[in-house]
Parts: C-alpha cells; structure tokens; sequence
C-alpha cells in the first residue's frame, strides 16, 4: 500500500471531509457562530506529534558490551529526536493533522486531513516539508473543499507569514503569541483636543503611556467588533476599537490583515515594510475569546492520547515516515468511523 500512500492519502481527505459535512460540519447551511466566537463544529483544530518507531536504535552497528561482537540494528531512517510538549525528548517522526469536532458532543472528533512533516535539515530530508509549511497546505487543501470553515486554530510553529495567506481567505487564525515580539507603532491619532499614540504590543492595538517615573506603559484598546470586507487580493478584517479619552471615547478601525503597504518593500532593508499578522491578532490572546479557541487546539491533545496508547508500548509498528503515515490514516479512519457511528444515529 506504500505505493499508491499519495493517493491514498488525497482520497481519505476528500472521503473525511465528505462525512463532515454530512453530519453538519463546517457547513454553511447550518446557523454558524459568530466572526468573534464561532461555533465549535465550524473551526479546524491543528496539531503535530510525534510517533515513535518500533526501536530507538540510532547507530546501525553496535558493540556487544561482553563479547565485543558487531552487532547490526535496525534503524529508522526518518526518526530523530524531537521536544515535545516544551521540555520532553521523544525519538520519532513528525506527523501533522487537522480536525473538528461538535461541542458537548463525546467521541464526535473527525480527522480531516494529515501528513507527514519535516523535522530535519533539507539536505537531510529533501522531500517533505517542515511542520509550519505542512500545516498550511493541509489547511488549504480543507477551505478547497468546505466552505463553511470559520476559524483554524494551531500553535506557535505558525508566524505571520503563514497567517497572512489563510486571514485572506476568510477565516479566522487564532495561534498564541510568540515571546519576544517587541512593540511596533501602528498609528498616531490627531482629534481637535487630544493625541492618541497606537502601538501594536502583545498582539493586539494598544494605546502608548509615559508614566510620571518615565516607564513605557502599552494599555490595550478594547475590541468591540471584527469587521470584515471582500477584496479584490482577499478579504479584509479590521479591529473596531474603542480609544478611551477625557473628552469621550474615539471608534477607530485598524486593519489586521496584510495590507498593499505593508507588503511593499522598504527601500533600506529590501524586505516588507510591517508583518502585520505577527504584530496583530484578529482574536487577541490572552483574552476570553482567545482561550476559549485556544482551548479547542489543546483539546486534539486527546487523538494523539489515543494513538498512543493504540500501539504496544506506544509505538507505532513501521519503520520510515510513509509505513507511519500510512498507520496514521487507518487510525483516523477508525477515529472518524466512531463519529459516524455516534454522530450520525441521530440523522439516519
């Protein structure tokens, strides 16, 4: 099965999505959430873990400690050792997926769409691509083919470069802040009594402050709606924020997708003028809206629970990134038959 696994591959997504949308996912009949809090069945959740192969073995030959006999091993050509979960080292290789799920519905988890990821150098692993890059395309290649997909929710292997190009299509990208991201000016707003100094600081607008002891102090603006408008390069989201001041409160809108200007080059650094969606979230983190779909990726931790511990000593029996992937999508086969059989009673 090796042989045809890309096609394999292709047909189980398009089959996958299918069945989702016949049990009312990512619909566009159904009635959908909110552009700022949409509805659990409407966002794709995605993530990468790690399987292990059936031995940890790294060298091919080994000596034997008492006789000093040459052993051979075998070894796993595409494993290596990964952190997983922050701190922890595990010894495999790197598949990623995404999926969806309804809420307050148990074992209603349907896998969309997976593949294989890149972990090591190009030279090294010329033929597949690295997490972030394998991400996008799976999310791609679900908007092609539902229409109803709201948001898509994933971690931190994400930057704004990959956000830009899925914020385009129409949905909502929701991923943590990344450390270190240090604030940029975003605008200066002149009224007839007062100045407002906007910068762009923990991924969302915030006003500028200079406190009486000289400390730099960045007060977020609140977001009273996400407006959103179709363009000719894409769709266009925009913070309606709200500007406090001593003379009443200033309504402003400031775009958080990539505009025209900001994909110009600038002269000096032959590089774009402003990342935009790395500054700028359409769903700020660290509010209530943002854990509430930060919360929904941490919930897929559960499938990767699952496909753990539906292997002997949690390994998957294969050698090769293709004999894992290939066992990954008989898992998911019998991950989604478990929604149909669940989730679909109710519509039969």
């Amino acid at each position: 099965m090796l042989d045809a696994l890309p096609r394999l591959r292709e047909a189980s997504r398009d089959a996958w999505i299918q069945q989702a949308i016949a049990l009312g996912y990512l619909s566009e009949e159904r009635p959908r959430g909110c552009w700022l809090r949409p509805d659990r069945s409407q966002v794709i959740n995605g993530d990468a873990t790690v399987v292990r192969p059936p031995s940890d073995q790294t060298e091919e030959f080994t000596r034997d400690e008492k006789t000093g006999e040459m052993r051979r091993r075998r070894v796993d050509p595409d494993a290596g050792t990964q952190i997983e979960g922050g701190d922890r080292a595990v010894h495999g290789k790197k598949i990623v997926s995404f999926s969806v799920r309804l809420p307050k519905r148990a074992h209603s988890w349907i896998i969309l769409n997976a593949d294989g990821a890149r972990h090591r150098s190009p030279e090294e692993d010329p033929d597949r691509e690295e997490e972030a890059s394998t991400a996008l395309r799976l999310a791609h290649g679900i908007l092609d083919r539902a229409p109803g997909v709201i948001a898509a929710v994933f971690d931190t292997a994400w930057r704004g470069t990959h956000r830009a190009r899925l914020v385009a299509r129409g949905i909502v990208v929701y991923t943590p802040q990344h450390d270190g991201i240090s604030p940029r000016p975003l605008n200066k707003y002149r009224y007839d009594h007062c100045i407002h100094d906007v910068y762009a600081a923990a991924g969302r607008s915030c006003e500028r402050h200079i406190s009486v002891d000289g400390q730099t102090i960045y007060m977020p603006l609140p977001v009273r709606e996400l407006p959103v408008r179709p363009g000719v390069n894409g769709y266009r989201f925009y913070h309606a924020v709200e500007i406090p001041c001593r003379n009443g409160p200033h309504i402003e809108l400031i775009p958080v997708y990539e505009t025209k200007e900001d994909r110009s080059l600038d002269p000096r650094t032959k590089r774009p003028k402003f990342n935009r969606c790395e500054h700028l979230r359409q769903i700020p983190p660290n509010t209530d809206l943002g854990d509430r779909l930060k919360g929904f990726r941490q919930d897929s931790e559960s499938t990767n629970c699952t496909l753990d511990y539906s292997h002997w000593d949690k390994r998957l029996p294969a050698y090769g990134a293709p004999g894992a992937l290939l066992i990954y999508l008989g898992f998911a086969w019998m991950i989604n038959s478990i929604a149909l059989g669940t989730v679909g009673e109710p519509h039969r």
